[in-house]
């Protein structure tokens, strides 16, 4: 009987070779590891839409900060000084020319004031209008009150007090290339009782903002913004206004998102009662108190790209040494 020879078993491949083929594939496995977290970074860089180019001399920025708080009759409003005076403490600190006025007492101080704003504006330069105190609106006409006005009567508000129009409208003017118009001037207001109802609570709906601006108030129109509990030193409106304003990497329309957001959380809160601001106007341009860039979005991209330089410097230096392993305990099984 013929046996056939049974065929050996094949012979196992030595140790350096099942090293090699290891080593071989762990570097195809990390090269393509690499080179899709690095595809994904670009890809999350090229989703990003491209930041706008900053309008050409936005850097130039001025302010006029208006805190209306001891009125005639003794109307106090504590908080309306103190707002006007940490606001313009924060804005000085971002680099605004800031005029502060406190307690202006007359329409003719008020214009003034607004003049002295004015001659300060021009094109490119992005300007801020703040204003905390008593404001009452006449016909869907807005007027802001000096601290010694006297209104008797209805009649009395156009001479007495400063148009909002005329504010907008001397903006206008200045062809300025960005205006923010902030208006706390919505509190609970003692002048217009006994008033007809052409006089109504809060500021009056603006329609008629000033080309490429954005017209804030504190709350919403024909509504009354909380001045602030007791022993707070700013109203709610002031204080989340000045917790954002500093933050890098805001424009100006997320910082009024951010702020009217912890507006109504707050108001609700305390008083079950929402507070919400509210928004006129429009601006197609961009704008960011504090920089537009994120500081701890960049650190983080950094921070990813140094580790994948690591890595590829980590891969080359295995490459260039031949590749051997250090001690037999670094010998991967067999395939």
């Amino acid at each position: 009987m013929y046996i056939h020879p049974q065929p050996s078993p094949p012979a196992m491949p030595s140790l350096e070779f099942r090293w090699f083929r290891w080593f071989r594939w762990s570097r195809l496995t990390f090269r393509l590891t690499l080179a899709c977290a690095a595809a994904a970074l670009a890809g999350a860089a090229a989703a990003q839409p491209a930041a706008p180019a900053k309008p050409q001399g936005l850097e130039k920025r001025v302010a006029l900060v208006i805190g209306n708080a001891a009125y005639r009759g003794g109307q106090q409003l504590p908080n309306a000084a103190n707002d006007a005076e940490d606001l313009c403490k924060a804005l000085r600190k971002l680099a605004f020319d800031t005029l502060c006025v406190r307690d202006v007492k007359t329409r003719r101080d008020f214009k003034r004031a607004v003049q002295d704003f004015r001659a300060r504006l021009g094109p490119g330069v992005a300007g801020l209008f703040y204003y905390a105190g008593h404001g009452i609106q006449v016909d869907g006409d807005n007027f802001l009150l000096p601290t010694e006005a006297v209104i008797d009567a209805r009649e009395d508000v156009e001479d007495e007090s400063l148009s909002l129009r005329y504010v907008m409208q001397t903006l206008e003017e200045a062809g300025n290339g960005f205006n923010l118009i902030i208006l706390d001037a919505c509190r609970n207001n003692p002048f217009i009782r006994g008033f007809s109802r052409a006089t109504q609570r809060g500021l009056a709906p603006v329609s008629d903002a000033p080309s490429g601006s954005i017209v804030l108030y504190s709350t919403a129109a024909n509504d009354v913004a909380s001045d602030g509990g007791r022993g707070e030193r700013n109203s709610p409106f002031a204080k989340h206004l000045l917790n954002f304003i500093g933050k890098p990497g805001l424009t100006v329309e997320t910082l009024i998102k951010r702020v009217s957001a912890a507006v109504q959380q707050e108001t609700e809160r305390i008083s079950r009662r929402r507070q919400v601001p509210f928004t006129y106007g429009s601006f197609i341009g961009e704008f960011c108190f504090a920089g537009c860039q994120d500081p701890e979005a960049e650190a983080r991209a950094r921070r990813e790209r140094e580790d994948l330089d690591r890595r590829r410097q980590e891969i080359e230096a295995r490459e260039a040494s031949g590749g051997r392993p250090a001690s037999r305990a670094n010998v991967p099984p067999s395939f």
